[in-house]
């Protein structure tokens, strides 16, 4: 609600005016009657009291009726408001859901049934699956499916109508293409998926027609049975020819003829054992004369002619199994058995007698049997890997019931073997599961991502804390055939490790930085010290304050030299904590290359004079200046050549040279000291690294450290080899140009340690 500058909303500043205009308004309505009442009484009497108090409740009744208008505007103005942001974003989850929606090709239909029309919520679906694009031309299943597939449909939905049972159809249209047709119970509401079928479904799909197909065959030739053979028979018999050369009767071929296409091989054998009729398909199974079947031989001779051209199943006692086999004549049974063939084709062979003798059903199951045994074999071995895996993993189905999992998975959850073998639906999991995590919008999410419909399936990752102190690792991951790869791990011990890791590197930070803190400000507190006594030493080494004695002026100078070796370690010590809070800066500017090097040069002159060493300079012909912050260039010389004079002996020499480098400076120094072992010049830049190595000299360990860090800054490299005995050679290789213009008033580098 809005305010005014006074820090009042209109409302309450409209019902202070009202309650301070009750009191100007009482005293217009009475004030005028006082003095005429006095007048004429002397007081005032009864009258006015009450007119008074008449006056009085007429205004307090209407300053309340104001006020309370005034409220009820401003709460409908706020329900106003609230009822636009709802509306907007409710117009922005629909935009989304629409999106969504729109993403995959389907057809998504949906209706609570209690009365409400069925509305299309996706239509997305290419119409060259002949689906219809409207809710009432998609649910008339007769205009777009095959007549057995729209009895499955119906089915199915009533199913799902009457007991809640989700269901996912692959069927094929008229138009001779395969869609999925999904089915799901949402609240008061059911869902209707179509959408196009991937190319293994499709074959599957195919597969499956296949095998109804064949299944409605072997029905109606076992429906032929009882009727067909038996006409056959009686045909036959009152012929009153020789059953030798029977010839078949026109009834006969006319009531089989309907079969004759069928794929499954059959044959009709009449009361005396001989071929009364057969198909095409069981001259190929059997690669047959088909003009010696014509002449209708016998169920024993055929049987006989198949052995020598080891078309039957090898028998040990062949006579026997013969017998045995024809024994079924007049039985009125019905038998069946699996024939493995030499050639390695497998027939399920049905038989079934009946008083006008037996008709065969040959169903070629090679290919069946082996899809099976591989199937059953890669179950096996997805068992056997899935056992071997230390992480549990679960599969489920579409409809949320579990297809797979390993022992992993039931450890980690505790649950039982024997009850997962049920293939229990994530519904009975979950509520096993929540005994040791309970958490129902996590369980929820998990159920949405195996069982939910949805447009788009994401997988999604979790992380469970256990109240056992354990922490599990979820994650679900949709699979191609619409069912869901859930797993978990357990990751207690690493978790473990990576808080303690965590930990410690929190604190070693935290003592890093105390210690960066103290040291800085340490530093800076031995500065102003030590700024007074180099002062007066400087004072008594003038002879200002008087004359000194040698031994005096010699003290002095120890002093001085040794209060500046001081000052120049807490400098470097206060340029390494700059430089680690990232606050350290460069100013470069056009530097001539031999004014760095003189001024270093220049630092170091007492100390070569002390020594009785050389430096000598040698300065590339063409090198003149480069771009650099020139004060740190020559601290960086000064460093290497310090480091250099404190490692050689007395009467060496020291070379200084610069060099160009493609578009490099080249600063290298070269003693022909005590040299550096292998083993220390990995760690010779590192910080209070100091080894004497046989030397009088004894540095801090910041001096290489320091150069480093400017170098660095600098964008450029630094190198160091040497060999003990012989010498060291340090290298500095710095850009002769930056991208940042040289003369800014903004420093151009700062510490990458920022942050």
């Amino acid at each position: 609600m809005q305010t005014r500058g006074d820090g009042l909303a209109p409302s309450s500043r409209w019902q202070q005016v009202l309650l301070r205009l009750i009191p100007i308004l009482a005293a217009a309505l009475v004030l005028p009657a006082f003095p005429a009442a006095a007048a004429d009484a002397g007081g005032i009497d009864a009258r006015v009291l009450f007119t008074l108090g008449v006056n009085l409740g007429v205004i307090a009744f209407a300053v309340g009726t104001a006020i309370a208008c005034l409220r009820a505007k401003q709460a409908a103005n706020e329900a106003r408001e609230a009822t636009a942001r709802e509306a907007e974003r409710l117009r922005e989850s629909e935009a989304t859901l629409e999106a969504v929606l729109a993403a995959e090709p389907q057809m998504l239909l949906a209706w609570n049934g209690e009365g409400q029309q069925p509305r299309i919520l996706a239509a997305t679906l290419p119409s060259a699956f002949g689906v219809p694009r409207d809710a009432e031309g998609l649910l008339r299943f007769e205009e777009w499916l095959e007549a057995p597939s729209v009895r499955e449909l119906d089915l199915a939905l009533q199913e799902l109508a009457e007991h809640g049972q989700a269901f996912s159809l692959a069927l094929p249209t008229l138009r001779q293409r395969y869609v999925e047709v999904d089915g799901r119970a949402a609240g008061g509401s059911i869902a209707l998926k179509v959408r196009a079928l991937s190319l293994p479904q499709i074959e599957r799909a195919r597969l499956a027609e296949e095998h109804k197909g064949l299944d409605a065959e072997i029905a109606a030739l076992r429906a032929l049975v009882a009727t067909g053979g038996a006409s056959a028979g009686v045909a036959l018999a009152a012929s009153g020819r020789e059953l030798d050369a029977p010839a078949p009767q026109a009834g006969i071929e006319t009531r089989f003829r309907s079969f004759d296409r069928l794929a499954t091989a059959f044959a009709v054998f009449d009361a005396g054992q001989r071929l009364a009729h057969y198909n095409q398909a069981y001259v190929e199974l059997w690669q047959l004369d088909p003009g010696w079947l014509a002449t209708h031989p016998r169920d024993g001779e055929i049987l006989d002619r198949l052995r020598q051209a080891r078309r039957l199943p090898e028998k040990a006692d062949y006579q026997g199994w013969k017998r045995s086999w024809l024994a079924s004549y007049g039985t009125n049974v019905q038998g069946e058995d699996e024939w493995h063939l030499p050639d390695g084709r497998t027939l399920h062979v049905i038989a079934d007698a009946h008083e006008g003798g037996i008709t065969y059903l040959y169903e070629n199951v090679t290919e069946r049997i082996a899809l099976e045994s591989r199937y059953n074999a890669l179950i096996h071995v997805q068992r056997e890997t899935l056992d071997t895996l230390r992480e549990g993993v679960a599969v489920f189905a579409p409809s949320g019931r579990l297809r797979l999992y390993n022992q992993a998975f039931a450890a980690i959850w505790r649950l039982n073997p024997r009850q997962l073998d049920a293939e229990p639906h994530i519904d009975e999991i979950i509520t096993w599961c929540r005994v040791l995590y309970d958490a129902p919008e996590e369980w929820e999410r998990t159920k949405a991502a195996i069982t939910g419909i949805v447009a788009e399936r994401r997988p999604y990752e979790s992380q469970l804390d256990r109240g056992d102190g354990s922490v599990i690792a979820c994650a679900a991951l949709p699979l191609p055939d619409g069912g869901t790869l859930y797993t978990s791990v357990d990751v207690t011990d690493s978790k473990r490790v990576e808080r303690a890791l965590i930990e410690r590197t929190d604190a070693l930070e935290e003592a890093h930085r105390v210690k960066t803190a103290f040291i800085s400000h340490v530093s800076y507190e031995l500065r102003t010290p030590l700024t007074n006594i180099l002062g007066f030493t400087e004072m008594l080494a003038s002879l200002t304050a008087g004359p000194l004695g040698d031994k005096q002026q010699e003290y002095v100078a120890d002093i001085l030299s040794s209060g500046l070796t001081l000052g120049a370690i807490i400098d470097d010590i206060i340029d390494l904590a700059t430089i680690d809070a990232g606050t350290f800066e460069l100013r470069p500017s056009h530097v001539k290359v031999r004014d760095v090097i003189e001024a270093a040069a220049l630092r170091v002159g007492d100390r070569l004079k002390q020594n009785d060493m050389e430096l000598k300079i040698d300065i590339e012909a063409g090198v003149q200046e480069f771009v650099a912050d020139g004060p740190r260039v020559t601290q960086i010389l000064y460093n290497l050549l310090s480091n250099a004079i404190g490692f050689s002996a007395a009467g060496g020499t020291i070379v200084l040279s610069a060099r160009r480098d493609h578009d490099m400076l080249a600063l290298t120094v070269e003693d022909q000291g005590c040299g550096i072992p292998e083993d220390f010049q990995a760690t010779a830049f590192d910080r209070f690294e100091s080894r004497s190595q046989g030397s009088r000299h004894r540095g801090t360990g910041l001096g290489l450290s320091i150069v480093k860090s400017l170098v660095e800054l600098h964008r450029g490299t630094v190198a160091l080899t040497s060999t003990p005995g012989q010498g060291t050679r340090v290298e500095v290789r710095l850009p002769l140009k930056e991208a940042a213009e040289p003369d800014s008033e903004e420093p151009y580098f700062r510490s990458s340690l920022a942050g």
